[in-house]
């Protein structure tokens, strides 16, 4: 029950759907960090939402986060759960995403691959 509590909650941040707590944000965490099962499900949730996107949008993302466009979804899916799982994207660069004004300089960059 809990994994699926987990499973729902890392989809729905992945595909920005909702926002969690900061408690929720590093079970998050936690879960992806320990769970290669689990890293895998939310990556293919994450891939199927991102290839979803308009070309468009994909071709614009792909440019902002210096990405091949042909493997936009993967590479994308890749760099947020693993920059997740090993803290380099924090609880507050998640909550910034929500901000107009905020600097995500640190989120675009680990987004970017660097």
């Amino acid at each position: 029950m809990i994994r699926r509590v987990i499973l729902l909650g890392l989809s729905a941040i992945v595909a920005g759907c909702t926002t969690m707590s900061q408690g929720e944000y590093k079970t998050a965490q936690t879960a992806l960090s320990g769970s290669p099962s689990l890293k895998r499900e939310i990556m293919a949730s994450c891939i199927k939402d991102e290839n979803a996107r308009s070309a468009k949008d994909k071709a614009e993302m792909a440019a902002v986060f210096n990405i091949n466009p042909s493997t936009y979804a993967q590479t994308f899916c890749k760099r947020m759960i693993n920059g997740m799982a090993s803290n380099r994207i924090t609880y507050q660069d998640y909550r910034n995403l929500d901000s107009s004004t905020a600097d995500n300089s640190k989120l675009i960059r680990v987004l970017q691959g660097r």
